[in-house]
C-alpha cells in the first residue's frame, strides 16, 4: 500500500538463500532475534556485500544498538515498532537511494 514490494523471509537461511538467487534489495529490516543466524550477522553480511543497501534493525533489547551500527545497520528501531515508525525511516533512506 506504501509503495512498497515487500518479500518476507521465515528466517535468515531463507533470506540468504534469496540473496544467492539474486535478490535485489533496496532496503532490509531484519530483527536481531531469528532462527538459525541472528539478525546482526545477516546485517554484517548485506553490509559486506553492498554497503549501500538501508539496513533497519529491529530489536527489543536496548543494548544491541552500538552492535547494530557496527554491522553497519542504518537505523535502530525498538520492538515494538508501529508501520508509520518503519516507513518513517526507510522513505527518506529509500528516496536518498534513488
Amino acid at each position: 500500500h506504501d509503495g512498497c514490494e515487500v518479500l518476507a523471509c521465515a528466517d535468515a537461511r531463507e533470506a540468504l538463500a534469496a540473496l544467492e538467487r539474486g535478490l535485489v534489495l533496496d532496503a532490509a529490516v531484519l530483527d536481531v532475534d531469528m532462527p538459525y543466524v541472528d539478525g546482526l550477522s545477516v546485517c554484517s553480511y548485506l553490509h559486506a556485500r553492498d554497503a549501500s543497501i538501508p539496513i533497519v534493525i529491529v530489536s527489543g533489547i536496548d543494548e544491541l544498538r552500538s552492535a547494530a551500527f557496527a554491522a553497519g545497520a542504518t537505523d535502530v528501531l525498538a520492538k515494538p515498532c508501529v508501520r508509520e515508525e518503519l516507513l518513517g525511516v526507510l522513505r527518506p533512506v529509500l528516496r536518498a537511494a534513488s
